[in-house]
C-alpha cells in the first residue's frame, strides 16, 4: 500500500482502471436506452476528470535529484568516511584485543577513540589500521579510564617513559572526561602529559574545555596544517566546514591565555610557500610552530 501511495504512476493507473470500468457501464446503458447524447456527455465528463498530467511530479523530482547541491561534496565525504568505517568494523574478529596504549620513541601513547571531526588527506589511518605495528582501530568501542589503566599497568615501570601522549586514531577531545581522569593517574606516577589535537575540542564538546585542561595537560600540540580556512578545509575536510579552522586557532590562543603551554604543528609536505605562511600566522597569534616530517610508511 505504501508503494502505491508514494508512486504517482501507480495512482494514475488506478484512476484509469476506474475510468475504463465506468465507460463500460455507460456503454451498456447507451445500448439499452438509445440516449447516446446523455451518455456521451457523461463520458466526456469522466475523461475531463482523468489526471492526464499525473507523471509530472515524477519528472520534476528527477530533475531535482540531478541538480548539484552546495552540500553535496560534504555529504559525499561523510558518506565515504562512514562507508570506510563500516568496512573496517566488519573485519573478522580474530580475537585480537583493542590497543588502548602503545609505545613509540620512548613515549607512552594513549588511544581513546576512533572518532575524528576531520578527514585529513595525509592521515595515517586512511591507508591502514595499524601504526608501527600497533593496531589502533578500535573494534570493540571506546575504552573507559579504568580499561586504559589496566592496559598500562601491564607495561611494567611507567617511569621509564619520557611522557604520556594522548594521540591515537581519533581526536582525544571527544573523550575529555576519560583523558582528564588519566592525567591524574599519570601525574601520580610522576609522568608529564601531552595532548595532540586538531584544536576543535570546543566545537566537539560545545563548551570551552581549555580551562579544564589547566593542571591536567602539561603541553598541547595543535595541528595547524594550513595558513587559512579555505586551504585548511581542502586538505582537512572538517565536519564543521571552514569554521573548524577558526575554532582551532582560537583554541590555541585560549591555551596561551589560560596558561596551558601549546604550539602549532604542520607537516612538511604542504610546500615551502605554505610553510612560510603558517609561520606568519603562528607569529601573529604568538604561538610557536613545529614543522614535522610527513610519515610515508609505518
Amino acid at each position: 500500500m505504501e508503494e502505491n501511495k508514494n508512486n504517482p504512476n501507480a495512482q494514475g493507473q488506478g484512476q484509469n482502471q476506474t475510468s475504463n470500468q465506468g465507460q463500460g457501464r455507460r456503454r451498456r446503458r447507451k445500448h439499452k436506452s438509445g440516449k447516446g447524447g446523455n451518455n456521451n456527455a457523461v463520458q466526456a465528463q469522466g475523461q475531463a476528470q482523468e489526471p492526464t498530467k499525473q507523471p509530472a511530479p515524477a519528472v520534476q523530482q528527477s530533475k531535482q535529484i540531478q541538480q548539484p547541491s552546495a552540500q553535496q561534496p560534504k555529504q559525499n565525504q561523510q558518506k565515504q568516511g562512514k562507508k570506510k568505517q563500516k568496512q573496517q568494523n566488519k573485519q573478522p574478529d580474530d580475537g585480537r584485543k583493542d590497543t588502548y596504549a602503545y609505545t613509540l620513541d620512548g613515549n607512552l601513547y594513549i588511544n581513546l577513540t576512533n572518532k575524528c571531526s576531520n578527514g585529513c588527506d595525509f592521515c595515517v589511518r586512511n591507508e591502514r589500521t595499524s601504526y608501527y605495528g600497533n593496531y589502533l582501530w578500535l573494534r570493540h568501542g571506546d575504552p573507559t579510564a579504568e580499561k586504559v589503566i589496566s592496559a598500562v599497568n601491564g607495561m611494567g615501570d611507567l617511569t621509564k617513559f619520557k611522557e604520556v601522549v594522548f594521540c591515537g586514531f581519533g581526536e582525544p577531545t571527544y573523550k575529555v572526561s576519560e583523558m582528564l581522569a588519566l592525567c591524574d593517574f599519570f601525574h601520580e606516577k610522576g609522568l608529564k602529559t601531552r595532548l595532540n589535537t586538531n584544536g576543535q575540542g570546543n566545537l566537539i564538546n560545545k563548551r570551552d574545555i581549555v580551562p579544564e585542561l589547566k593542571g591536567k595537560i602539561d603541553f598541547v600540540n595543535v595541528s595547524l596544517n594550513a595558513s587559512c580556512a579555505e586551504k585548511y578545509q581542502k586538505i582537512c575536510r572538517s565536519q564543521y566546514g571552514e569554521s573548524g579552522f577558526e575554532a582551532m586557532v582560537e583554541f590555541a590562543k585560549s591555551c596561551r591565555r589560560n596558561g596551558v603551554p601549546c604550539r602549532f604543528s604542520i607537516v612538511d609536505c604542504i610546500g615551502e610557500e605554505e610553510v612560510e605562511s603558517c609561520k606568519k600566522l603562528a607569529q601573529s597569534v604568538n604561538v610557536p610552530l613545529y614543522i614535522r616530517n610527513y610519515i610515508t610508511d609505518s
